[in-house]
């Protein structure tokens, strides 16, 4: 499993125990085995790219892009080849979800995991177009979520 995170905005420091979170996260996730990368990024990066691909000129708190668009909810995509697992890609608006934090009283750091996870969700294929998709999605989040957090509380 390779997790790479770029990080090209300077709205807030990220945690150190991201690329360790994320690695979790896919793990939880039954991915422990597949690469994602993760861009973090401002406002005016995420804009465009909501523009470009989803017709939406408005900044977004994250943007997933699934390196296999043959995707069902629950199911593994069949990789390429077995040395070549990538499950795609996750962008993140730092800036948007700062704000976000701040307008709703939480914590980044509390904050970013779930934001993760919802994207790794639309990795593996699930989405949330109709209310029984909301559902499937939501329930699936919260189970890699509960896994995550209990890893986390036994650490300290």
């Amino acid at each position: 499993m390779t997790v790479l995170v770029k990080n090209t905005q300077r709205y807030l420091p990220i945690p150190k125990t991201l690329k360790c979170d994320l690695e979790k996260l896919l793990t939880f996730s039954r991915f422990p085995d597949w690469d994602l990368g993760v861009h973090l990024t401002g406002n005016r990066y995420i804009k465009y790219l909501n523009k470009r691909y989803r017709n939406k000129a408005k900044p977004t708190d994250i943007l997933s892009f699934p390196f296999t668009t043959a995707l069902s909810p629950g199911i593994l995509p069949h990789p390429e080849t077995p040395d070549f697992r990538n499950l795609g890609d996750l962008v993140i608006s730092v800036e948007y979800v700062k704000h976000w934090c701040e307008k709703y009283d939480q914590k980044f750091q509390k904050r970013l995991p779930v934001l993760c996870v919802h994207g790794i969700c639309h990795l593996m294929g699930y989405n949330h177009e109709t209310d029984v998709e909301w559902e499937e999605m939501k329930l699936r989040e919260e189970e890699i979520l509960t896994r995550f957090w209990e890893w986390k509380h036994n650490l300290s």
